[in-house]
């Protein structure tokens, strides 16, 4: 049994020497340019995340954001995924990014603003969160209940789902009318600027 362990721990160093000569070593001047060559797509994409972000394209600029975050991590960066995500809706994922960035860099300036933001998608979420809804059963002639889906015989425009709808329409025509028209309607577009190093 000794002998199969000690010639198993010599085959196991005999690959990790092998594995050590056949893998080119990186030096310095490699990273440096590797570095130098992250840090160049990281701010085009930031920067296309910039002018995305302010036509209100926020899905289109999270997206920019994330890829400069993926070649270059920069706290700054997960400031600006929450604000897309925030701007979004996505609530978990606003939080998640805001907590990420306070995490990463504690001493932000805007870290009182960061956590206000928090605590407000804290409590639109906790508004936003679906209430078990009861079905609605209706008695028929012969005293057994029956789900109402099967009796009701309403005019549509008596439903609620219908006069939700048509507020929602109405509501999206009317914001997008008003961005379109107003340059003050714009979205809060509060974002650090973002120090990539020289």
């Amino acid at each position: 049994m000794t002998r199969l362990l000690a010639a198993n721990l010599a085959l196991v160093l005999a690959v990790a020497s092998v594995a050590a000569v056949t893998l080119p070593a990186r030096t310095a001047g490699a990273r440096d340019e590797d570095d130098a060559a992250a840090l160049k797509r990281a701010q085009a994409h930031f920067k296309k995340g910039e002018k995305l972000f302010a036509l209100g394209r926020f899905a289109e600029a999270l997206d920019e954001y994330q890829k400069a975050f993926e070649e270059y991590p920069i706290a700054e960066l997960l400031f600006n995924i929450g604000q897309c995500h925030r701007n979004l809706g996505a609530y978990d994922e606003a939080i998640f990014s805001f907590r990420k960035y306070l995490r990463l860099k504690p001493d932000a300036e805007n870290r009182e603003a960061t956590e206000e933001y928090i605590a407000e998608l804290e409590a639109e979420k906790a508004r936003a969160a679906p209430r078990p809804v009861k079905p609605r059963i209706e008695p028929i002639p012969d005293g057994k209940p029956e789900p109402a889906a099967r009796v009701s015989k309403q005019p549509i425009y008596t439903r609620w789902w219908f006069w939700t709808g048509l507020v929602v329409v109405a509501g999206a025509t009317a914001t997008a009318i008003i961005i379109a028209s107003d340059d003050s309607a714009l979205p809060d577009a509060d974002l650090p600027a973002v120090d990539f190093p020289k």
